[in-house]
């Protein structure tokens, strides 16, 4: 359990800091922009910009809100992130052997398949679900000054991967970096498929508690599955909740 209690430990940071990588352009110019609008996924970093303009107005907005109506807030911040993230993508990454092509492709009926095709669509929505609610609640908690953004260059970048870093300079002189690997869906816009926040890949963290997860559990991946977000949120009190009420 000790890596689990770890990851508990940063992750507060972790989402903060990712919520701060995504506000804080918005914050520095005074930007504000209509949410749910669409989002042009034709440049990583014009993406980016756009999603951080939108997220701004909703956080901004839920400051009157949040506490009495978390889901009205919880649904606004998903309808952003939702056209910017390969959340697929992310949660076949977390499962990682349990969701490969190579254990696909052995299996042997299609109840099989069918059963591996609905276990990663269950957990791409109980990963969203998690993911959504530490974001979010990190996004009403920040206030920030300045960042830089530049599209850089890695062993892994191509025509249809890149990667974005931003510098974000925060309260009391804290500075934080974040880096975001992207790629070119299906569709042919980019999506974000992970980040690395303060040195800590995010992709790998969950990976490691998912892991951890069906180990504890005698390798019941689909018990891990069914409670992922039970498992994740059980030492988080999300907005409106009994133990953040009134706070």
């Amino acid at each position: 359990m000790g890596n689990a209690v770890t990851i508990a430990k940063t992750a507060p940071r972790l989402f903060i800091a990712l919520a701060v990588s995504l506000l804080a352009v918005a914050f520095a110019h005074g930007q504000a922009a209509a949410p749910a609008q669409a989002i042009s996924r034709t440049d990583p970093e014009q993406m980016l910009k756009q999603a951080t303009d939108q997220l701004l107005a909703i956080s901004r907005a839920a400051q009157a809100y949040a506490k009495e109506d978390p889901e009205r807030y919880y649904s606004q911040v998903t309808a952003v992130l939702d056209q910017v993230m390969d959340m697929p993508y992310f949660a076949r990454g977390v499962m990682a052997t349990y969701a490969s092509s190579r254990l696909y492709n052995s299996l042997r009926t299609e109840a099989e398949r069918a059963a591996f095709r609905d276990r990663l669509t269950r957990f791409t929505t109980a990963l969203k679900r998690v993911w959504m609610v530490k974001y979010s609640d990190a996004l009403l908690r920040f206030h920030g000054e300045r960042i830089d953004l530049a599209r850089i260059a890695t062993g892994d970048d191509s025509a249809d991967r890149a990667s974005v870093e931003q510098t974000i300079h925060g309260e009391n002189n804290q500075t934080y970096v974040v880096q975001y690997s992207l790629h070119k869906a299906k569709d042919g816009g980019w999506r974000i498929t992970n980040v690395i926040v303060e040195g800590i890949n995010l992709g790998v963290t969950y990976r490691s508690q998912f892991a951890e997860a069906v180990e504890n559990h005698q390798g019941d991946v689909d018990y891990v599955v069914d409670h992922w977000v039970e498992l994740m949120l059980h030492d988080t009190a999300p907005i409106g909740s009994s133990e953040t009420a009134g706070k």
